[in-house]
């Protein structure tokens, strides 16, 4: 969970040693309804049950790059028919992906590396869907990056997308 407001250090403590279910229960309770789950795939539905469950409002968004695989759309109206839910879909800045793509080509990230493509496709679709909310909750499982996940908090301040003024 990500937090626009910073959570109480012993708090953070506590939760760190809970089981998911009661952290994503915790979460909800003290953000519903101005909470969201990111939703990126198969892994992240665990999160979405998570949440039904607790039976507060929460909302659920999901980033489209415009490099989605078809099965990917399919699995995101599964989704959203299953739970019953208002799958929030956000897209890049049609300018922005025109420009890069004008400019540099459809595979520039091939040549210069992800960064730039990333920025336009998913930080700023991101930073559009945090802004609307208090929380949010998504799902990083530290065995798929080692390098860069094992120390991830259970909760914490999250600075690149706090809303200006909050950092």
């Amino acid at each position: 969970m990500s937090a626009a407001t910073a959570p109480c250090l012993p708090a953070a403590e506590k939760l760190a040693q809970l089981d998911p279910e009661n952290i994503v229960r915790i979460a909800l309770e003290e953000h519903s309804p101005d909470i969201s789950v990111a939703f990126s795939g198969a892994e992240d539905v665990v999160l979405i049950d998570m949440a039904a469950e607790v039976g507060l409002p929460f909302r659920v968004f999901s980033l489209d790059t415009g490099r989605l695989h078809p099965e990917t759309y399919r699995y995101l109206e599964q989704v959203r028919e299953h739970y019953k839910i208002n799958l929030e879909v956000l897209f890049p800045q049609p300018e922005a992906v025109e420009e890069l793509v004008r400019e540099k080509g459809l595979f520039s990230f091939y040549r210069d590396g992800h960064q730039e493509c990333c920025n336009i496709r998913k930080v700023e679709p991101l930073r559009r869907a945090l802004a609307t909310v208090d929380a949010w909750i998504t799902g990083q499982r530290r065995d798929q990056s080692p390098q860069t996940r094992t120390a991830v908090p259970v909760v914490e301040l999250d600075s690149n997308f706090a809303p200006a003024g909050d950092h």
